[in-house]
């Protein structure tokens, strides 16, 4: 694995001009050593809570490469909105785009369909996965990005709890309402068990329905096998 650490990319200065006056968000990374990071859309930043509390991730980066393609005989460019590196060593492309903008009737579809089809073929050649992702699957989930911004907030700031193990101790294959855990577990406030179960979400040894259930006391949670 630690040849794939020595693949580094650095985030690209864009400005914010030219990515079509969307929102702009920035905020820190827990995986990126909590550096600042930067995102030009309302999507993108939730595409990036659910990279930063997916426990197969190690690291990422947003806007990491810059291509040159050609539309209507005119050269174009176009940057990756994330790089994405997994446990396993595979690395993705990603570009997030609104499903609106991907049906013919969207004004500037030819635009993006090129795009697309140079970003995949630039990974193609270069042996990267590529993936569009859209709403439909960063937001899937009535509750998912509302409970993925808890977990991003608790890990920035907060170290893991002394009770850490205890309650890990209390989680089992079979699922467990957070409020019984809670019961059983009087020397710890409800607080710092809820802290611990967010960090062991974060680290993949806990799982639970986060995407349609609030993190609350009603949550029933397991052991990730």
């Amino acid at each position: 694995m630690e040849e794939y650490h020595d693949i580094k990319y650095l985030p690209l200065k864009i400005s914010r001009s030219k990515k079509y006056g969307n929102n702009y968000w920035t905020s820190r990374g827990n995986k990126v050593g909590k550096r600042n990071i930067e995102l030009y859309s309302d999507l993108e930043f939730d595409h990036w809570l659910t990279v930063e509390t997916n426990p197969k991730v190690i690291t990422y980066c947003e806007q990491p490469l810059k291509i040159s393609y050609v539309l209507k005989g005119q050269l174009r460019t176009s940057i990756f909105d994330m790089w994405i590196l997994n446990q396993d060593g595979k690395e993705t492309f990603v570009e997030v785009k609104y499903e609106k903008e991907l049906t013919s009737k969207h004004p500037k579809y030819d635009r993006t369909k090129r795009q697309i089809e140079a970003q995949r073929e630039w990974c193609r050649i270069n042996n990267k996965s590529y993936e569009v992702r859209t709403e439909k699957t960063i937001r899937s989930g009535l509750h998912s990005i509302e409970n993925r911004t808890s977990i991003v907030t608790a890990i920035l700031n907060s170290n893991k709890p002394t009770c850490i193990l205890d309650v890990f101790n209390g989680v089992s294959l079979k699922k467990r309402k957070i409020s019984d855990i809670i019961q059983e577990l009087p020397q710890y406030s409800a607080e710092q068990v809820y802290l611990a179960l967010k960090w062991l979400f974060y680290e993949g040894r806990v799982c639970g329905n986060i995407e349609d259930q609030i993190f609350g006391k009603g949550l029933e949670v397991y052991t990730c096998e």
